[in-house]
């Protein structure tokens, strides 16, 4: 399994989650960039304004730091225009391994930041890089026992089912928007493509920063 597909026998990592949702927007990654080179690793204040070279103002106050400020990356007071950084060891490690990455060919930066945002898609695309391709029921079961920590036949089959149908309606739909699976519903077999195989070391290197 990928390093940080998720803990064994837990809920989906939310803090992780929200790493990789923050970065997945190429103006929260500039912006977070910019204030973490500053911070050296304390807390700062800084004017809004000050800002203005990183990303739009107007984007700021309406869509980048209300995001941030959600996700308690930083505090942004509307009223007072000033945004406090909170240093966020793992957020800037995932920041760091994105300075690394080549050029992403067919999956952009932001799609592949995206994809991996959510525990049970870091799960399929753990799966899948140890066996290419899988029936979607097969992917199901792999991504409830990672989830649960435990055997498959401890399992409720009614828990198995909502996996499945979570990975059919939204997971697997979303991988393949990003180009890194195709699913090919009449054998309903769930596959890497080229593009998915070939960012294997861009996703271990992603996540293996947040462990």
């Amino acid at each position: 399994m990928l390093a940080d597909a998720g803990p064994r026998g837990a809920e989906p990592d939310a803090p992780t989650d929200a790493v990789f949702d923050a970065v997945a927007d190429a103006r929260c990654r500039s912006l977070l960039d910019h204030l973490a080179e500053r911070a050296d690793g304390e807390r700062i204040e800084t004017a809004v304004a000050d800002l203005a070279d990183e990303v739009d103002v107007d984007c700021l106050h309406h869509a980048v730091l209300p995001k941030l400020d959600d996700a308690g990356f930083l505090d942004y007071d509307a009223e007072s225009r000033t945004v406090s950084y909170r240093s966020e060891p793992r957020l800037e490690a995932v920041l760091a391994a994105t300075d690394d990455l080549d050029e992403l060919a067919e999956v952009g930066l932001d799609a592949l930041l995206d994809a991996l945002g959510d525990f049970r898609r870091r799960c399929v695309l753990a799966a899948l890089l140890s066996h290419a391709d899988l029936p979607l029921a097969d992917l199901a079961d792999e991504v409830t026992v990672e989830e649960r920590g435990r055997p498959l036949s401890s399992v409720d089959a009614q828990t198995v089912l909502e996996v499945y149908l979570s990975l059919y309606h939204t997971h697997v739909p979303k991988l393949s928007d990003a180009g890194l699976v195709a699913y090919d519903q009449q054998r309903d077999l769930v596959a890497l493509t080229d593009a998915g195989r070939e960012l294997e070391p861009a996703v271990r290197s992603l996540c293996s920063s947040i462990e």
